[in-house]
């Protein structure tokens, strides 16, 4: 084994540890700390190119992972809400995941708007800047758009601007406070199956879940941060270009069996899971791309990512 591979997999094993320790409640460690770590990134960035033995780099590397954690998960990011913010949105207490947790009595505010939907809606931009948390799209609505969220960390506000047939959606969360150990942002959008969609999505760690068959999808543009990301493609759109630029990330895309796909994978390491795709220099294509009605494009820019995309 490449002791490049060795060195990067400790890194990621360790980080992805802490995460899971914190969710079983034995360690404080939050996405907030995540980012803050940003100039151990650039350390460790640097001692793998220096001209040591892999065993030492792997351990200078846990080092400073380790270090950084623990400043970071020693920082309190609390922060009062401001009475604006109380004035816009609705409070109310709740268990996130619908589990008993007696130690959080952190108030969860809940954000709802919607968008009526007119025919002359040929075109719909979804833009979303909504920081880290879980995200979802897997239903449809006679609205253009319904959508829901649950946070902790600050406020959304939503603007719609029309030009002619296209229809242009803001969606933000501003002013957002993280705070270790206890932040809470969930999302559900609903979308009308009647326009062409564009989607880009600023959506920082996240989990993400796009189950976008029953919707006319030409660009989904995801920037994130550590993110995982599944997205399933239908067969209503001809042409799909789907853009993703992460941090770290596992992506996993489900697109028709009938479907030519194009992948370009642009990454310092990466685990290509991509059955039936014939590789020529960093593009892959599926079995007579070119002959295909309906075309797939998939570009994959990340530090270290997983992707793999499955034919159904």
């Amino acid at each position: 084994m490449k002791n490049k591979n060795v060195f990067w997999g400790v890194i990621l094993v360790v980080i992805g540890a802490l995460f899971i320790f914190d969710n079983l409640g034995w360690f404080d460690f939050s996405f907030r700390s995540l980012f803050d770590m940003w100039p151990a990134l650039l350390i460790i960035w640097g001692i793998s190119m220096l001209p040591i033995k892999g065993g030492l780099k792997t351990t200078l590397s846990v080092i400073t992972v380790l270090l950084a954690v623990f400043i970071g998960s020693t920082r309190d990011y609390s922060d009062h809400w401001s009475n604006k913010f109380r004035d816009h949105i609705n409070v109310r207490s709740v268990d996130w995941d619908d589990e008993d947790d007696s130690s959080q009595s952190d108030d969860v505010y809940t954000y709802t708007f919607n968008e009526e939907y007119d025919a002359s809606i040929k075109t719909a931009i979804l833009n979303m800047d909504i920081a880290a948390g879980k995200f979802r799209i897997e239903d449809t609505t006679s609205y253009l758009i319904d959508f829901e969220a649950e946070n902790n960390i600050g406020q959304y506000t939503n603007e719609v601007m029309k030009n002619g047939s296209t229809t242009e959606i803001y969606v933000r969360l501003e002013d957002s406070h993280f705070r270790s150990g206890r932040n809470k942002n969930r999302a559900y959008i609903k979308l009308s199956t009647e326009p062409v969609w564009e989607m880009k999505l600023d959506v920082g760690a996240a989990d993400f879940v796009g189950d976008l068959r029953e919707f006319k999808v030409s660009i989904v543009e995801i920037d994130g941060g550590a993110s995982s990301i599944k997205l399933k493609i239908g067969d209503k759109q001809d042409e799909t270009n789907i853009d993703i630029e992460t941090g770290a990330s596992a992506v996993k895309i489900y697109i028709p069996e009938l479907a030519g796909c194009e992948v370009i994978s642009n990454t310092v390491l990466s685990d290509l899971d991509l059955n039936g795709f014939i590789k020529e220099g960093k593009t892959y294509r599926t079995q007579d791309f070119k002959d295909k009605k309906q075309k797939i494009y998939i570009t994959l820019d990340a530090a270290v990512s997983a992707l793999n995309v499955i034919r159904e």
